[in-house]
């Protein structure tokens, strides 16, 4: 699900480090960041200890907006934007935001935001909506490389094949070589003897003479 650079990673932990160092730890918010395909959906949840008139969802990057005010037994307000892809669960002191049929525009850091005496920030979500193309493109890539692993090991196998026969053939060639100069020495050695047996014979005297 998330992205296979390791630099997101980074990105994404030191933006909410940065996020994270002017919230207060009267609101908690979870999760710091989250990554899903266009079309998916993520849960946000916000939850405090203290009494609250109400809790807001917020966007406040690339575009501050109010996405969200949620109010125990009334009807929450919801932006133009996402009306119809947004759900609730839970009380306004510990409440969890569906956002559904994301869009890669929903890309953004938001953040809760508590209805108190005096304003209370949650740490933020940063949420990256990741091209939905781009995967089907990297899953059909996937199927190509599956179908067409068999052809590339009946190829490797036939070339794999003719090497071993060649090896064989020189192999084989080599062995008849080697046999021949055998032969042919075996031969020179005898007729060597036989030279020299010749020649001892002519040289030894007649006794009979």
């Amino acid at each position: 699900m998330a992205p296979e650079l390791p630099l997101l990673s980074v990105l994404l932990t030191l933006t909410c480090t940065l996020l994270r160092a002017p919230a207060t730890q009267e609101l908690w918010q979870s999760p710091p960041y989250t990554v899903a395909p266009e079309g998916g959906s993520i849960n946000i949840t916000c939850s405090t200890s203290r009494p609250l008139s109400g809790v807001y969802l917020k966007q406040r990057w690339p575009k501050p907006t109010s996405v969200i005010y949620y109010e125990d037994k009334k009807q929450p307000t919801v932006d133009e934007h996402f009306r119809g892809r947004i759900s609730f669960s839970g009380l306004q002191h510990n409440l969890t935001v569906t956002l559904s049929h994301l869009r890669l525009s929903d890309t953004g850091v938001y953040a809760c935001q508590a209805v108190m005496d005096d304003v209370v920030w949650g740490p933020g979500t940063l949420v990256v909506v990741t091209d939905k193309v781009s995967q089907e493109v990297d899953s059909c890539q996937k199927a190509q490389l599956a179908s067409a692993l068999p052809v590339v090991l009946a190829v490797s196998c036939f070339f794999l094949g003719l090497g071993i026969g060649a090896v064989c053939v020189l192999r084989k060639t080599q062995v008849k070589k080697l046999c021949c100069t055998k032969d042919k020495n075996s031969a020179c050695v005898v007729y060597e003897d036989m030279s020299y047996r010749s020649q001892n014979r002519m040289s030894t005297p007649n006794e009979y003479q």
